[in-house]
């Protein structure tokens, strides 16, 4: 296990000829940093409170069981389970607030695991086993979520991805987003309901404040690219299943005009989809099932 001192804490580091990403199992198993020689494609602040790591901008969080905001008889952050009970449901679920174990590793990469506990049943009432690998190679990046029902009862799940992709504010209008897609959508924070219209465009500035806080409903994501021709960089998307309904939801975000990041965002299910069922996925008890996204970079100034 090749465990590292990052900022005093201990994580891990995977590796492929220069790429190299880090990864934090204390921390919800979050993908802290991807880099290449001249190039951090997803990145840590220096000035990360890790008291408050979910809060952190950078890195990819692990997304699980819900994704975004839910919402039960008008109240946000919670949900209905199948008796009834009017149970919490954290934005972008637990996951990300968990500890992780550590069951597996190579140079390249690791997996963690997540089960079921005291903590994840009072909002989560499933026995739940979640296992999330990362490997790396020179030019990609692959995470896989594999999730188990140990239990005895159907149950229903969500999974995703917050990148955080190293983009300051100085260079957005560089860069540029090609997000085929159905349809667009937004949630309505008062009530949880969503809304779609037909897409605008294909291919758009990320200066374009439009593209905060949207939905893009079932993307073609081996055409998803992110690009700055100017720098000869490009960052594609690619789903080994190549199956639509794994992530039939990709949302775009910044916090504010001088933040420097951009997040792109392979979701497994809509916001809320525990009510509405927009992408929700179930495991019949004993089952299991996977989803992966891969990343992949090209830099032609660097010829990477």
């Amino acid at each position: 296990m090749n465990l590292e001192n990052f900022e005093n804490q201990a994580v891990l580091k995977i590796q492929s000829g220069d790429s190299q990403a880090l990864v934090s199992p204390a921390h919800g198993a979050r993908l802290l940093a991807w880099s290449v020689p001249c190039w951090d494609i997803i990145r840590w602040p220096s000035d990360a409170d890790w008291d408050r790591v979910p809060k952190v901008r950078g890195g990819d969080l692990v997304l699980f069981p819900f994704i975004a905001r839910t919402y039960a008889k008008g109240r946000i952050g919670s949900w209905i389970d199948a008796v009834g009970v009017q149970r919490p449901a954290p934005m972008h679920g637990f996951a990300k607030d968990s500890p992780f174990r550590v069951v597996d590793t190579s140079a390249d990469s690791v997996t963690l695991r997540l089960d079921a506990n005291e903590t994840t049943t009072s909002c989560y009432p499933f026995a739940f086993r979640l296992e999330v690998t990362y490997h790396i190679q020179p030019h990609s990046l692959l995470t896989s979520f594999r999730v188990t029902n140990r239990g005895d009862q159907p149950m229903p799940w969500s999974a995703g991805h917050h990148y955080y992709f190293h983009i300051p504010a100085a260079e957005r209008s560089s860069w540029e987003l090609a997000m085929p897609c159905e349809k667009w959508g937004r949630q309505n924070f008062a009530d949880g309901s969503i809304s779609f219209q037909a897409p605008a465009y294909e291919l758009a500035s990320l200066s374009d404040p439009s593209w905060i806080d949207r939905f893009h409903a079932n993307p073609d994501l081996s055409q998803v690219v992110l690009s700055n021709p100017t720098a000869g960089k490009k960052i594609s998307f690619e789903n080994p299943s190549s199956l639509p309904a794994d992530w039939p939801c990709l949302t775009t975000w910044t916090e504010r005009p001088d933040s420097d990041f951009f997040c792109v965002e392979p979701w497994s299910a809509f916001p809320n989809a525990i009510h509405n069922g927009l992408g929700l996925r179930t495991l019949a008890p004993g089952a299991a099932d996977e989803i992966s996204c891969r990343i992949r970079i090209t830099h032609t100034a660097e010829s990477l």
